[in-house]
């Protein structure tokens, strides 16, 4: 049964319910599940072994950018051909989205296991947690190919139609690891060790989920054995899309490579493991706004491939209202309690936790509004436009974070590196509204509903 259909003909507000809603409840349980790593580390290991997690995250980061490069890429292109009724041509995207992905994935990890030492120690880490870090990140390593297609199949199962079964997939990997958190690191003594274990179980449940989709012939896909050998002109095509994605994820290491450097200088250990709170909380708020864009890209990336340009910017402006809605709820919430937040991570008679609060109220001051940013970027990226979303997607982390990381600190020392986000975030946010606003304006071609009744209204005037 072809669902794709009701993306160009069901009310945009009930389709964005639809689809963000099974995304965004994805998205936070995934965050939970982050979330509930961390308090276990930092309530059963320690504060020493929270630091070294927050040191591998930019690391992960990296070989995550390059998933996301071919996954977001993919999915966008899936997403056109249907809207054009291209199913063969639909069918060899997913081939190549998947062969291409699988390939790229590889080769990183090989890379990054090599290296991983070193690169640990150019992202922060010091002597007293680049043991945590390393022995973290060697488990996690052997697992995230599953990650990978996972994030995959994710995007193309919820493009063909189906957003519930990225949910419950994502549901139930979540639940398997903070059960096995629970019995690897309390019950086993497993330590980090332990934590990444859980994870890469639960992120294997989830992948076979997905894959059962395909298996069960489920899906209204149907690629041969040839589309999965990577085509250069579709690798191409997948790339350009995918890169915004891929530059947004990658930043995000970059970011936090020098927010690292700063914290540590400014800081040492104590602001590193704050940092590794505000991000666990950061990551648990930002997911639903994630979900909502997951959502959005579907029914944005059809309309436009059916021509149905009035309905592309209504799903547009309906989304980011939506978002920051939600945004401003979840700001007033952590300014008004930033101590009982990070008190489920970091004790809250420790010295630390005064410092991840402060630094908390400072890092998010932008939120209500980030999310223009972030479904501004998706919004290029579902339309095929790969050069714009690429640029905006640079802006908040390459373009204006890592100097002001450089720059403020200098003047104002740790609270330099506290405020560098949030400054960030304001003139991305700033820009993206402003490019938003003149696509719109000059977006005037003709609505593929519109045509229809232009050719009635001819032949009418002809007979």
């Amino acid at each position: 049964m072809d669902k794709t259909k009701e993306l160009g003909t069901q009310p945009i507000g009930k389709l964005i319910a639809r689809y963000s809603l099974p995304s965004v409840i994805a998205m936070l349980v995934n965050a939970i599940y982050n979330v509930v790593d961390r308090i276990f580390i930092g309530n059963y290991v320690g504060e020493g072994a929270l630091a070294g997690l927050t040191i591998a995250f930019p690391v992960m980061m990296i070989i995550f950018a390059f998933a996301s490069l071919i996954g977001a890429g993919g999915s966008a292109l899936i997403s056109i051909k249907l809207g054009e009724k291209d199913m063969r041509g639909a069918a060899h995207v997913f081939g190549n989205t998947v062969g291409t992905g699988i390939i790229i994935t590889a080769v990183t990890l090989g890379i990054v296991f090599v290296n991983l030492e070193g690169l640990l120690g150019i992202f922060g880490a010091t002597e007293e947690i680049i043991s945590y870090a390393l022995s973290y990140m060697r488990i996690i390593l052997y697992g995230f190919i599953f990650q990978m297609l996972s994030f995959t199949f994710n995007n193309s199962v919820r493009t063909e139609g189906q957003p519930l079964l990225p949910m419950a997939a994502m549901m139930i990997s979540a639940v398997t690891n903070i059960i096995l958190d629970y019995f690897f690191i309390v019950r086993a003594g497993m330590g980090v060790e332990g934590a990444a274990l859980a994870t890469i179980i639960g992120q294997f449940s989830g992948f076979a989920i997905l894959l059962s989709f395909y298996i069960r012939g489920k899906s209204q896909l149907r690629p041969e054995f040839r589309d999965f050998i990577p085509q250069l002109s579709i690798v191409v095509k997948i790339f350009s899309i995918g890169f915004a994605t891929f530059i947004g994820t990658l930043g995000t290491s970059v970011a936090m490579t020098f927010l690292n450097r700063g914290l540590s200088e400014y800081g040492g250990t104590p602001a590193i493991t704050a940092m590794g709170a505000i991000n666990s909380l950061y990551t648990f708020f930002i997911m639903p706004i994630i979900g909502i864009q997951q959502g959005l890209q579907p029914i944005i990336g059809y309309n436009y491939g059916a021509k149905r340009h009035k309905r592309v910017y209504q799903t547009l402006k309906s989304g980011i209202g939506v978002a920051v809605v939600f945004s401003v709820v979840v700001f007033v919430v952590l300014q008004t309690f930033p101590e009982l937040f990070i008190s489920m991570f970091i004790d809250s008679a420790s010295s630390t936790a005064g410092i991840a609060a402060t630094g908390l109220r400072y890092f998010i001051l932008m939120l209500p509004v980030l999310s223009i940013n972030i479904i501004g970027v998706a919004f290029f990226q579902a339309t095929a436009r790969g050069k714009t979303s690429m640029v905006l997607s640079m802006l908040r982390q390459f373009i204006f974070l890592v100097p002001f990381v450089l720059i403020l600190p200098g003047f104002i020392g740790l609270t330099g590196v506290w405020i560098a986000t949030p400054i960030a975030d304001a003139l991305a946010v700033l820009i993206t509204l402003a490019v938003l606003i003149i696509d719109s304006r000059k977006s005037r071609e003709p609505d593929a509903d519109e045509l229809v009744s232009m050719k009635s209204l001819m032949e009418e005037a002809a007979v």
